[in-house]
């Protein structure tokens, strides 16, 4: 999967798919002894022996359940990583000498169930609800170090750690390989990934986070999407210690000639314990005059955010932002709205 910064989804094959191969699993004596250090890549070699077929790596055979999908003399990439789950050879994609290459058929039949993946509530939300991720890891360990990752607090959020969780989201993992860059820590989708290569087989959380990578990277090919389209469209979901998660939109339409008149549209959607479910869509219409419209089901819920509208216009005076309008609805958000690509979620609040 190419990262949302590149465009040209179609120029060559992507790793996307072998990526999501059973990765194998390294004690620290096994890596020395293939001579590997964290993050190294090294050419696998598929090799028949009997009748099974092995991986070859640094003339070492290694037991991998994925060999069965290549044949003899196939070549792979595969990247040695540290996790808080150990070590291990993560397969990155076709070695360039390979003589062919696999089978496109299981490849475009994924590609298309990422491309049409129907709406549906959000699988990251639901997994990043308030102390789901403490449960889900509980039988596997790391959670502080999850937790210091990507967890954030609701009551010291800053621009700072948005633009972080956009970041962390999973959108840029592949641009960030393509390019070289240097991560400052895993994202979202690699922890993902590595929580599941730890879950003992046939766990029931097994489809859940299958589930979770699927919706990160359907967002991955609607950004590129977009960006085909000339626009901007990102989807996220920013998990919290202290609150459950809020899914995130950020939009824009193709920039016309003049380069003027573009609106940012910035969608929120979460479910607090408290308040209920809470859609808020801001627009701005300019670098300092913003518009919102916020749909709360609950009766009480509504009143109260109409009540603290003339707090909300004093908080963003601060930041240097005029709000010259909001509403208020005590209703539920349309499933479309405003053209944008409708689901679940698309649109959130944030308590304000």
């Amino acid at each position: 999967m190419l990262g949302p910064e590149l465009i040209n989804l179609t120029a060559r094959p992507t790793p996307i798919f072998l990526e999501g191969s059973a990765s194998i699993q390294l004690t620290q004596q096994a890596a020395k002894d293939l001579g590997l250090k964290d993050g190294q890549i090294v050419q696998g070699v598929i090799a028949a022996r009997a009748d099974l077929l092995k991986l070859v790596v640094n003339n070492k055979e290694l037991e991998w359940p994925a060999s069965g999908r290549f044949k003899p003399g196939d070549k792979l990439d595969f990247r040695l990583e540290s996790s808080i789950f150990g070590r291990s050879l993560v397969p990155i994609g076709r070695s360039a000498s390979a003589a062919s290459s696999p089978p496109l058929a299981a490849s475009s039949a994924k590609l298309l169930s990422l491309l049409h993946r129907p709406d549906q509530p959000s699988v990251l939300a639901s997994l990043f609800r308030q102390g789901g991720l403490d449960a889900l890891t509980a039988q596997l360990g790391g959670t502080e170090q999850l937790r210091a990752n990507l967890l954030f607090s609701m009551a010291k959020l800053t621009p700072q750690l948005v633009k972080r969780g956009l970041s962390n989201s999973g959108l840029f993992g592949e641009q960030r390989i393509a390019t070289g860059a240097v991560n400052s820590g895993p994202d979202i989708k690699q922890l993902l990934r590595s929580l599941l290569r730890s879950m003992p087989l046939q766990s029931p959380l097994s489809a859940d986070l299958e589930s979770a990578i699927d919706e990160i990277e359907s967002k991955q090919l609607e950004s590129l999407q977009s960006q085909q389209s000339r626009e901007l469209s990102y989807s996220f979901v920013l998990p919290f210690m202290d609150a459950n998660a809020v899914e995130i939109e950020l939009y824009r339409e193709a920039q016309n000639g003049s380069g003027s008149g573009q609106e940012w549209v910035i969608n929120l959607h979460t479910e607090s314990p408290s308040l209920g479910e809470l859609w808020l869509k801001t627009t701005l219409k300019s670098a300092a005059n913003i518009e919102m419209v916020m749909w709360a089901p609950r009766v009480d819920v509504a009143e109260r955010a109409r009540e603290s509208a003339s707090e909300l216009v004093y908080e963003l005076q601060r930041f240097g932002l005029s709000l010259e309008k909001i509403d208020v609805l005590n209703a539920r958000r349309p499933a479309q709205s405003e053209g944008l690509a409708s689901s679940s979620g698309q649109v959130v609040d944030v308590s304000t």
